[in-house]
């Protein structure tokens, strides 16, 4: 019975059960899927998978290329790139652990928490030394505020993890802090996955000249004004694309491997291209012309609280802009300081009616129009002219002052020349009525013949306000005052145009703050361009330069009279009704006989005249004539020509100052010294009182130590190293000697009081 049974058993376990069967089948099929898929991807799809994963490794990333430099034409790098960096500072605490990684607790059972700050790396030494260089590299805050300021933090129940302590800090600066003992470990080094370390386009000269160079317009616009604007293309150059792979999260080696896996080798997008550095430029600004056009024009506009100004200085012969100062009054954060502001170009973006400087340009017209002889006298003082103002009254015309003559008479008649230097407003209106009363149009005609109305358009991207004259039909209180300088506007700088096509002969150039391209080696000149090769002929410019000489010799800008050298010039002063204020100005050039420089001054909105803005005019004047080399010795010779006019000694007379340096300087020149004493220090020239005898050289001796002595006629080296001496502060504006200061001599004064030293070349 058991033998069957057994039997059954055996023939039983030799056959398989349907379900052992399928599940044979699905592993079967299923190794079978998997080899397939597997030559698919290794052979069919392979190429398609290699490719995929090369571009999650591989990748073609931009190479910003370097931003060319913009230098000065003295030869100094004004605008160029350099890495800045935002400070922060790791003063979080953390979890304290023990030597094998574990978190540590008190006797509570709370976590001990420990800061990355050790009591070293926060020793009063090293935290003094982080503060110093902190102030030395953004002076905004002393190095006591940054000391609070960062124990205020470290002290707090929560410090930061990423604490920002300064912006925009020079790299160098930077490096410095983070090799402080123990600092490395504080210092972040990136934010939000970006490093703290970026380059910015950085001004040498801080605020000098920053219009010219140009203002970037922000991450959005990512465009710039100035020379930066309209160069961008030059400067910026070309980026390049190079085959970077990734080595970790957020970092990019190049590499030559792995090309081959990227898209078609045909498409433009995935084609490596050299980086090409941009170009530099070199701008037509002067950096010596620009600080003494600044500083100047800054005095002025500070005295009397005006709303902004600006100094140009041109080159006649080329119409290279050497200084352009456009400063505007900054009443944030209640400083009210005057400095260069983004989208405030003065001298390209303002019009304004210019007043008595475009008088010039009236009888610039007039004589090229009609016959007008510069002898002719007009009516001038007062006069009543035809027709009413606008409320009813009669159109009664007077100047502002009463002209005489030799005799000190008034007069009520001149010639033009005279109606030029006393800047007669009747005069003008009488001569305009007299010739254009019935031909307005031929008038207005005229001076947009004379005078460039269009935009200027110069080299620097930068807005331009469209100019116009008034229609002189309207009424004939607008042709009265178009007359003498109103019912037009232009900016400062197409009026320097003007008259520096009146000291080239007529011949009108186009302003230019770009001389020439670097490209290399290859050096690209930038050609100077005419913009109207006569706006009148060379006789009248020579008629207008005669008269334009009056003015500072007998009228309004004689107090630029400089035996040195000549002046021509008008000033201007045209009323803002709205504001109850003048905006004045000086535009002219020099040196008068031989033109090689113009110049205009203008200051908006002060309760002053013209002839103050013919000072700023004069210390540039007198500046760039002590320095321009090429003019040899011009003002030397005017100089000792208008002395020996006046009979007056020739030599050479230093008023005061270090007696042994005036006595080798004497030497050098073999010229015989009188002293009264040769042995003290410092020396002051008196003057003979009997005529045609020499004078001679007595003592100075110096107040008590707690006054403040006199500097007048001393160099700036010796007023420098005498009121150091006497522990007094001293800063000084313009160039040659010293002809007022601040506070005044034989004053008291107490510690660290800062002398103001006013210098002019006469």
């Amino acid at each position: 019975m058991n033998e069957p049974n057994k039997q059954e058993r055996t023939m039983n376990t030799q056959k398989l059960s349907p379900t052992r069967i399928a599940s044979a089948v699905l592993v079967v099929t299923a190794a079978l899927a998997i080899l397939g898929s597997m030559v698919k991807v290794i052979w069919v799809d392979g190429d398609m998978w290699r490719r995929k994963a090369a571009l999650r490794t591989h990748e073609y990333r931009t190479l910003p290329a370097h931003r060319g430099n913009i230098y000065s034409s003295d030869g100094n790098i004004i605008a160029s790139t350099m890495p800045v960096c935002d400070l922060y500072l790791d003063l979080s605490r953390r979890p304290k652990k023990n030597d094998r990684g574990r978190v540590m607790k008190d006797s509570k059972g709370n976590v001990i928490m420990e800061s990355a700050v050790t009591e070293a790396t926060f020793a009063d030494s090293n935290l003094n030394k982080v503060c110093q260089l902190l102030h030395s590299a953004a002076p905004k805050l002393t190095a006591a505020q940054y000391r609070e300021k960062i124990l205020t933090e470290y002290n707090s129940e929560r410090p930061h993890g990423c604490f920002a302590v300064a912006k925009k800090i020079p790299y160098s600066y930077w490096d410095k802090i983070r090799n402080v003992k123990g600092w490395n470990r504080l210092v972040v080094l990136n934010k939000d996955n970006e490093s703290v370390i970026r380059e910015i386009r950085s001004h040498t000269y801080g605020s000098l000249a920053e219009n010219v160079i140009g203002f970037y317009n922000g991450d959005v616009l990512r465009t710039y004004t100035g020379l930066e604007g309209y160069y961008d293309s030059i400067l910026r150059g070309q980026d390049g694309k190079i085959h970077c792979r990734r080595l970790t999260k957020g970092t990019w080696l190049p590499d030559d491997q792995g090309i081959r896996y990227l898209l078609n080798a045909d498409d433009s997008a995935n084609i490596e291209q050299p980086v090409i550095d941009g170009s530099d430029i070199v701008s037509t600004i002067d950096t010596r012309y620009q600080d003494i056009a600044e500083s100047s024009l800054r005095d002025l506009l500070t005295r009397y609280s005006a709303r902004r100004g600006c100094a140009i200085l041109m080159e006649v012969e080329t119409g290279y802009v050497l200084a352009c100062s456009n400063l505007t009054l900054d009443t944030s954060n209640h400083s009210r300081t005057y400095k260069e502001m983004h989208s405030a170009n003065v001298a390209v973006s303002d019009v304004y009616e210019p007043g008595s400087t475009f008088k010039t340009v009236i009888l610039t017209a007039m004589m090229n129009d009609t016959t007008i002889n510069p002898n002719e006298r007009v009516r001038i003082r007062q006069k009543i002219f035809p027709g009413k103002t606008a409320s009813g009254n009669p159109n009664d015309m007077h100047d502002d002052h009463e002209m005489h003559d030799e005799n000190g008479r008034p007069i009520d008649t001149a010639d033009i020349r005279t109606v030029i230097a006393q800047s007669s407003n009747v005069g003008m209106m009488e001569l305009g009525w007299k010739y254009y009363s019935n031909q307005r149009t031929r008038l207005k005609n005229a001076v947009e013949k004379t005078f460039y109305y269009d935009l200027i358009n110069p080299d620097l991207n930068v807005y331009q306000a469209p100019c116009h004259i008034n229609n002189l039909n309207a009424s004939q209180r607008d042709f009265l005052n178009f007359c003498y300088g109103y019912s037009t506007n232009a900016s400062a700088l197409q009026i320097l145009t003007f008259y520096n096509a009146i000291a080239g002969k007529g011949r009108m150039m186009k302003p230019l703050f770009c001389k020439e391209i670097i490209n290399g080696k290859k050096h690209t000149k930038i050609k100077p361009v005419v913009l109207r090769e006569h706006i009148c002929s060379p006789e009248t410019a020579e008629i207008i330069t005669d008269m334009l000489v009056g003015v500072v010799e007998t009228g309004t800008g004689k107090d630029l009279l400089n035996p040195a050298y000549s002046i021509a010039g008008k000033t201007g002063t045209a009323q803002n009704y709205r504001r109850h204020t003048y905006n004045a100005s000086f535009a002219g050039f020099f040196p008068a006989d031989n033109p090689k420089y113009s110049c205009i001054v203008v200051a908006e909105d002060i309760p002053a005249y013209g002839r103050d803005a013919a000072k700023v005019f004069q210390k540039i004047a007198s500046c760039v004539m002590a320095m321009d080399k090429s003019l040899g010795n011009i003002s030397l010779e005017k100089k000792i020509r208008y002395m020996e006019e006046q009979k007056l000694n020739p030599w050479p007379v230093i008023t005061k100052g270090n007696q042994k340096e005036i006595r080798q300087a004497y030497h050098l020149l073999n010229i015989k010294y009188r002293t009264a004493d040769t042995t003290c220090q410092w020396t002051t020239y008196k003057q003979s009182e009997k005529e045609g005898v020499e004078g001679y050289y007595t003592p100075y001796h110096l107040p008590s130590k707690q006054i403040i002595p006199d500097c007048k006629g001393m160099t700036i080296k010796d007023a420098m190293a005498l009121l150091h001496k006497m522990g007094l502060n001293v800063k000084f504006s313009g160039c040659g000697r010293v002809v007022s200061q601040q506070p005044k001599a034989r004053t008291p004064f107490n510690k660290n009081t800062t002398v103001f030293l006013t210098l002019e070349n006469r």
